[in-house]
């Protein structure tokens, strides 16, 4: 019985192994030259390409099914188009909500995502989420100063320098 089931298992490898061969023989084919390449490829579009229409046969098929549509399909493909077209401009509204709320650029997609999926207004969310998570904002560069080894002395906000008083001078609405 033992003997049967060994002979039995070194047959099945060896059919395995032929069936292996045959299939690399006929992926190994190559070409001599490139013009016999470029006939069996020609013939190979051919043989794929047989039984497929015509741009000419495709379009008038296409004329023909867009003549079929009732004024209902019509209707429900304008107003499908309408809604996907609702929904890119809030997209990019928001957008640019989140963008003007001062939210730093790096994490702009991710806020609008989390603010997306939250229920009501998205301005309103917008504002519950960034006095929550205030990491999120552009940081101002009076909060953070950044120091390169050179001491600096302020000076006061209430002086004007020169220019800035001759352009308040000259143009009070500005200011």
């Amino acid at each position: 019985m033992e003997q049967e089931d060994v002979q039995n298992v070194t047959e099945e490898k060896v059919t395995e192994n032929t069936e292996t061969q045959t299939v690399e023989e006929k992926v190994e084919k190559t070409f001599a030259t490139q013009e016999d390449f470029n006939e069996a490829l020609k013939k190979e579009v051919a043989r794929k390409t047989r039984n497929l229409p015509s741009k000419e046969e495709m379009k008038k098929f296409n004329e023909w099914k867009e003549s079929q549509k009732t004024e209902e399909d019509k209707k429900n493909e304008i107003l499908l188009e309408n809604e996907t077209l609702k929904k890119q401009l809030m997209i990019a509204e928001n957008k640019s909500v989140v963008a003007n709320a001062g939210v730093d650029s790096k994490f702009q997609k991710f806020v609008l995502s989390e603010v997306s999926e939250m229920e009501g207004d998205f301005e309103d969310n917008l504002k519950d989420y960034l006095k929550e998570n205030p990491q999120y904002l552009t940081q101002k560069e009076s909060e953070t100063q950044k120091t390169n080894g050179v001491s600096t002395k302020k000076i006061g906000n209430e002086a004007e320098d020169g220019v800035t008083a001759i352009l308040k001078a000259k143009h009070p609405d500005l200011f």
